[in-house]
């Protein structure tokens, strides 16, 4: 909705603007994304050939459970970006919880293994593949909460950008994880963290302007 047909509608009557429902339509968006983004690793990827003993690993665990905690913080900072008035600045702090959950466990792991071994924990032959796909597999929860912020009010279009970038990222990191092999917290930390930084500058470079009133 523009911002004069806000102005308009606001000058008739209360009752005539539009009913929208944030909490519903992110919900949903958020749902649709993950759905989404796993049948595109599905038909893309396919899923690790070694899932069935990685569940018993509590690296796999580690790894899963910090992707799942930022893609909640993300798409609760992505839901309040679209409420006027309301800040993001907790929810944004808490979003660090994850990473440095990600960055204590990486520096036990490094500091426990024999010194020849370490650069091994930062390294994978799919580095590549994860920077390349956890973007891919982002682009269908950030369509989806676009549509969901569109539908609400976001008064500061950049910083709703940023949101869904955040969110988007952590949804399609959290569904390549389910196809990457390398579960060591050095990895995850370092290489997962650059295709998330670089989906989020993405999103807020391509989504800014079409949040706008």
């Amino acid at each position: 909705m523009k911002t004069d047909e806000l102005i308009t509608l606001l000058a008739r009557q209360p009752d005539a603007l539009p009913k929208t429902q944030p909490l519903r339509d992110t919900a949903l968006a958020l749902v649709a994304g993950v759905v989404a983004a796993f049948l595109l690793m599905a038909l893309v990827l396919g899923p690790r050939t070694d899932l069935a003993e990685a569940v018993a690993s509590a690296l796999f665990w580690q790894k899963i459970g910090a992707l799942a905690l930022l893609a909640v913080i993300a798409g609760v900072a992505a839901y309040r970006s679209g409420l006027p008035g309301r800040s993001l600045r907790s929810t944004e702090r808490l979003r660090w919880a994850a990473l440095l959950w990600l960055a204590v466990a990486t520096v036990v792991t490094v500091v426990s293994a024999p010194a020849g071994e370490r650069l091994a924990l930062f390294h994978s032959p799919t580095i590549l593949v994860c920077l390349t796909m956890v973007p891919l597999l982002s682009v269908p929860p950030a369509a989806a909460m676009l549509w969901a912020l569109r539908r609400a009010a976001p008064t500061e279009p950049a910083r709703a950008a940023r949101a869904v970038g955040w969110a988007a990222g952590a949804i399609g990191a959290f569904a390549y994880a389910f196809h990457c092999q390398a579960d060591q917290p050095g990895y995850v930390l370092v290489w997962y963290g650059l295709a998330l930084v670089a989906t989020v500058t993405l999103t807020r470079a391509t989504a800014t302007r079409w949040l706008r009133w």
